[in-house]
């Protein structure tokens, strides 16, 4: 029994950072969205409007080549959205996200029936099987929806500077 509570605990630490590191992805990839979409927006402000041609003048060529590279700018940054897709992008990390979650929890109240003898052998059994296949399907969901080093760091430093409450025991990070 030692080694399934050694698994199940070890399973709930890889599903807190796992659901940490896909929330900051979700974060990330929602920033390059606004930031993508604020850019396009104050660039199309500017070529669409007189603008340009109020600084410089009507008939300005200065004015033109402004515009025009602006415009172009502001298509690349359209095509750059549209490729990667962020929004969506982080609708899938923080489902994902959210899979983790509801698997830690599950790990948490397994554990506590555990401690209070309240499953037989058999049951034991069965759900940590049952968590394990929901780890394989957040894992295989999780690859559709892809994050970084530096998702994860932040998660690390996140829950080890006390951002999400979790106790050494609970991560079982040194055993």
């Amino acid at each position: 029994m030692d080694s399934i509570v050694k698994q199940l605990k070890q399973f709930k630490a890889d599903a807190i950072y796992e659901k940490k590191k896909h929330y900051n992805a979700a974060e990330r990839k929602r920033r390059y969205y606004r930031t993508l979409s604020f850019i396009q927006i104050f660039l199309n402000a500017i070529t669409g409007t007189t603008l340009l041609t109020v600084v410089f003048g009507k008939g300005s060529k200065i004015a033109e080549i402004i515009a025009l590279i602006l415009t172009i700018i502001a298509t690349i940054l359209a095509s750059i959205q549209k490729i990667g897709d962020y929004e969506k992008q982080a609708q899938g990390n923080a489902k994902v996200a959210d899979m983790y979650l509801r698997i830690s929890k599950k790990i948490s109240l397994m554990l506590n029936f555990i401690k209070d003898k309240m499953l037989s052998e058999q049951d034991i059994m069965k759900r940590a099987e049952e968590i394990q296949s929901e780890i394989s399907q957040a894992n295989e969901m999780g690859s559709q929806f892809p994050t970084n080093q530096r998702d994860y760091n932040k998660a690390k430093n996140g829950i080890q500077n006390g951002e999400e409450n979790y106790t050494i025991e609970e991560l079982d990070l040194w055993e």
